[in-house]
Order: structure tokens, then sequence, then C-alpha cells
């Protein structure tokens, strides 16, 4: 279907990985920034489980536009593509409301800002959406082999292990320094290279062979799809990983700043080393997975992430320094978070060639549009989680039951997902 990426393009189209930066702060800080804990100098905005409720709508606009983009976009045929107009637009989107909603109507807890906040989240991911469902569509269009997609993916990684980086280390230092709206002008600066990467160096190409999905209705798309048996016993392991991590993202500023009386900043003490052995471990994740397959180490991936995710349960209960007990569970995570940052578009891109085989059609952005339905509504459901064990079991000093609480479901619930896809019949 074409020549192999060079390394530069391979580079850029991973760099793209970067076009939702915005995510990280949105993802991790914006419960904390309106629901913060007391003596962390901030002003509440809004009710707790409010704004729960608020984070589980945005996703919700998230995940249904999710199959509803990716079904456009396989219909699309326009003479710069079909996945970049959605790129550009969406991520147009996306900049604006991932700024504005760091400026609350009112500054004091109301009902106004919840509405103001879930607007702005509904804009926001629908934008998300529109721009990323599209740019991970063009991995199976533009990687033919799974060297190359293991080599794409790998990309895609390292980014997502730079994105790390800045949310967890970066964006902390960056909020100490110039707030909250500063550092989300930052990030999207930064984005709008990566978006600019993707749309100016990556070349969309489809063979004469192949055939667009332009006359299968939605309803039909969705079918052949769901009926997909090797894609559902990929989706509901991911589906629930995505729930675990997301909560656990969502708590990390509360068990820093309360568990471990510790301060913003202090959150790269987790992310750092987590990040840097990440990176480190890497090249030796990719040979594995030419030795092993990608499912086994996806099982090996979520089952040793239960450690470190218990860890941080225990946080300012052993008798440690804080900074240190944080670096150490970081280090734990990044030995074994990699396979599950790699892993996942290389299995989607295997699926939608098992797609072929049966439709006929190119349907890629169907499959990442359906991932996205319910790995999003499950990132939805986190945020209502997380904000009802912090309101009802406590998140202050001393209180913190709800802050633990997180932790212990977020690790429990990845044995379930572990022996899911134990059932996966793709073994490389």
């Amino acid at each position: 279907m074409g020549d192999k990426l060079s390394n530069i393009k391979a580079f850029l189209y991973g760099y793209g990985n970067l076009m939702g930066l915005g995510s990280v702060l949105i993802v991790q800080w914006l419960l904390y920034y309106y629901c913060p804990p007391e003596d962390s100098g901030l002003i509440p905005l809004a009710p707790m489980v409010a704004m729960g409720a608020v984070i589980l709508f945005g996703r919700i606009i998230d995940a249904v536009s999710d199959p509803l983009i990716g079904y456009w976009s396989d219909k699309t045929v326009t003479r710069w593509g079909r996945r970049k107009p959605f790129i550009v637009i969406g991520f147009i989107l996306m900049a604006l409301s991932q700024i504005l909603i760091w400026l609350p109507i009112v500054h004091y807890e109301s009902i106004i800002n919840v509405i103001y906040a879930g607007i702005l989240l509904g804009v926001f991911w629908f934008g998300y959406t529109a721009a990323i469902a599209p740019y991970l569509a063009l991995l199976p269009e533009i990687a033919t082999s799974t060297e190359e997609r293991v080599r794409l993916s790998a990309f895609q990684a390292f980014f997502s292990q730079i994105s790390l980086v800045i949310g967890g280390v970066i964006v902390p230092i960056l909020l100490g320094m110039m707030g909250f709206l500063n550092t989300s002008v930052v990030l999207t600066i930064v984005a709008i290279t990566s978006m600019l990467a993707v749309v100016l160096a990556i070349k969309e190409r489809i063979s004469s062979g192949e055939k667009i999905a332009t006359k299968m209705n939605l309803i039909e798309a969705v079918k052949a799809t769901a009926t997909n048996n090797v894609f559902i016993y990929y989706l509901i392991p991911t589906a629930i990983l995505v729930l675990s991590t997301t909560m656990l993202q969502m708590a990390l500023p509360y068990v820093v700043t309360v568990s471990a009386g510790l301060n913003k900043e202090d959150v790269a003490f987790f992310y750092f080393p987590l990040i840097i052995v990440s990176v480190i471990t890497l090249p030796i994740y990719k040979k594995l997975t030419d030795r092993m397959g990608k499912k086994k180490l996806y099982i090996i991936g979520m089952g040793l992430f239960i450690i470190p995710t218990l860890l941080l349960a225990l946080t300012g209960l052993i008798p440690i320094d804080p900074r240190i007990y944080l670096l150490v569970t970081g280090v734990i995570g990044g030995l074994f978070i990699t396979p599950l940052l790699m892993l996942p578009n290389a299995f989607i891109a295997d699926i939608t060639d098992i797609d072929e085989e049966k439709t006929g059609y190119r349907r890629e952005a169907i499959y990442f549009g359906t991932q996205g339905l319910i790995t999003k509504t499950m990132a939805g459901l986190a945020g209502v989680l997380t904000s009802v064990f912090l309101e009802f079991l406590g998140y202050s000093q001393g209180m913190d039951l709800g802050i633990r609480a997180v932790y212990i479901f977020g690790g429990l619930i990845l044995i379930p997902a572990i022996l899911i896809f134990r059932k996966y019949p793709l073994v490389k």
C-alpha cells in the first residue's frame, strides 16, 4: 500500500500524539481546581459531586461523538483526505475551550460555574474526538505490516511518555509559577505545533484496491463493529483499564497534597521517575513484543500495574519520607506502564484488518470511535466514582479514606480485566 515511512515522518506522526496535550491538565487538575481541598489556597468554585456529574457529561459527549466522527470520517472524501479536515476543525474547538474553562464566570461556589464548566467540557471533548480519532485512524492506513505498526505505536507511546513528563513534572511547576490559565495557554501552543506536524507532514494514502466505506449506513457500520468478537475481547479489558487509570490521575493531586501533606509541585516526585523508567524500558518492551506477542505482554503489564496502584493507597501511612515513597512508587509504576501505553493502537490496527476481510471495507475510524464510545464513558464514570469516594469518605488531612479508596478500587478492578483479556484470540 505504499513505501515504508521514513523515520522523520514516523517521528512526526508520533509527535501528533501531543495534539490533545490540554487534556492532561483537564483530566488531572479540573476537579482539584473547581473543588480544592482545605488549605490549598484555592477558592471552591463548585460542589464536588456536581463536578463529578459535569465530568461525566463531558465524557458522554466525547463518547457519543467517537463512533459518529469515526463513521463520518470513514465516509468522507475530500481533496485534503479523509482525516485532515476533522483534525483541523476539531483542534480549533479543543484549543479554545481548554483555555476558557480556566476562566470561571463567578469566583465562589456556584451552580453557574457547574453549567459553564459543563458546556465547555462538552465542546472540548467533542473537539478532542474530532481531532484525535481521525489522527489515530491514520495509523493502519500508513502502516501496513505488524512491524511498521509496532514502530509507529512505539513513537506514539514515546510521545505519550513525553505527555506524562509534561503533565506530571512540568505542569505542576508551571502551575506554581503562572497559574492554571497561563499553563493552559502554554500547553495549547505546544499542541498547535503537534497538529501542524501531522497535517503538513503526513500524506494519507489509500490504494486503488481498497474500498472506503461510503455505502455503509451508521447502523450497519456499528453492527459490523460490535459483532467482531476479537474487538470485544480487546475492548472490555481496555475500558476497565481506562476507568482505573483515569481515577488514579484525578486523585493524584489529592493524595500528594492531602495524604502526603506536600505541595502541588510535588506531584512530580511520582511522575518524574515513572516517566524516566518508562522511556528507558520502551525499547526493551518493543523487543519483548516481538518475542512474546502483544497479548501476553499486555496481560503482564496490567497485572503488574496493580502493585504501584495499591502502593499509592498507602501514601502517608508508611513511616518513610513521603517524597521518597512517591519516588519509589513512581519507579515501580514506570516499570510496568509502558506496554499499556504502547500496545492498544497496534491491537486496533490488527482488528481492522480482520474487519476488512469480513466487510471488504477499510473502517479504521469507526473502530477507534467505538472504542472511544466505551472507554470515554468509563473515563466519565471515573469522574463520578472519584467524586463520590472523596465526598462521602473524605479528602481532608486525617480524613482521607476517600482518596485511599480510589486507589484500592482502581487496582482491584484490573483483575477482571486481565481475566477477560485472556480470551483475546490474537496471540501475536
